[in-house]
């Protein structure tokens, strides 16, 4: 029996896992944005894709960024994130979640921090 609360469309069902390995500097070569401070989740900004050194899976512009290192990083500032994947050692386990398609990025943040709560 299938659960009908858990519909199709259901913002988990595009949760992304990945790992992404550190540069030489120490950079993942992703920009992130929003945070906290903005009154949104952080998500995935630009990409340089020539730069970036995938380990398993792969990110996507314009995705929240819920976990770093298994560590909910909802309720943080930008600046906290990027601190703590500057600490982390490489490569860096993050998830993210696609927002929907019909919604906008705090639209899609407020139902994610509704459901965490």
């Amino acid at each position: 029996m299938t659960n009908p609360a858990l519909k199709k469309n259901h913002w988990t069902s595009r949760v992304n896992e990945c790992s992404v390995g550190k540069d030489a500097r120490g950079d993942l070569n992703v920009s992130l944005r929003g945070g906290a401070e903005n009154g949104e989740f952080a998500y995935i900004g630009q990409i340089n894709e020539d730069l970036v050194i995938y380990r398993d899976g792969k990110l996507n512009e314009g995705e929240l960024l819920l976990e770093v290192e298994n560590l909910s990083i909802s309720g943080l500032p930008l600046y906290d994130v990027q601190t703590l994947i500057k600490n982390c050692k490489s490569p860096v386990k993050l998830k993210s979640v696609r927002p929907g398609k019909s919604r906008r990025r705090t639209e899609a943040s407020h139902a994610v921090l509704t459901f965490l709560g």
